[in-house]
């Protein structure tokens, strides 16, 4: 029932945007970007309910949790990248945006390199 308020709340938000869109007001922007923040701010809350799932399910069965911590980062990442880059393509900074996607590309591939050392020292190990 809450995401039901949600939609409803960005719903109305979006078009009232429109409106000031149409009207020539730059404030539609602001508004876009609150309601973004919005939306972010309750997939966020959500997504602590599910992080604190799985770490207490890897704590149950006795596995380590740092790899699905860096797993999280990632998509963590990549959903505040295509966040910030759609607000950037959206007020007409579309170099911005790109700039912004190959750092977080590049930033995920870093914080996997963990991952890919325990594979090949997994793969390793068996030869």
């Amino acid at each position: 029932m809450d995401f039901f308020r949600i939609i409803c709340i960005v719903f109305a938000g979006v078009l009232l945007a429109i409106q000031l869109k149409s009207i020539g007001t730059p404030i539609w922007i602001y508004l876009s970007i609150g309601l973004s923040i919005f939306i972010l701010i309750y997939a966020v809350n959500r997504l602590s309910f599910v992080m604190d799932f799985i770490h207490n399910v890897l704590g149950d069965i006795g596995l380590e949790s740092g790899y699905f911590e860096i797993l999280f980062k990632i998509v963590g990442i990549s959903y505040l990248c295509e966040f910030t880059s759609n607000i950037c393509r959206e007020s007409g900074f579309v170099s911005i945006a790109s700039q912004l996607e190959t750092g977080g590309k590049l930033t995920m591939m870093v914080l996997s390199l963990p991952i890919l050392m325990a594979i090949v020292e997994m793969i390793t190990g068996v030869l």
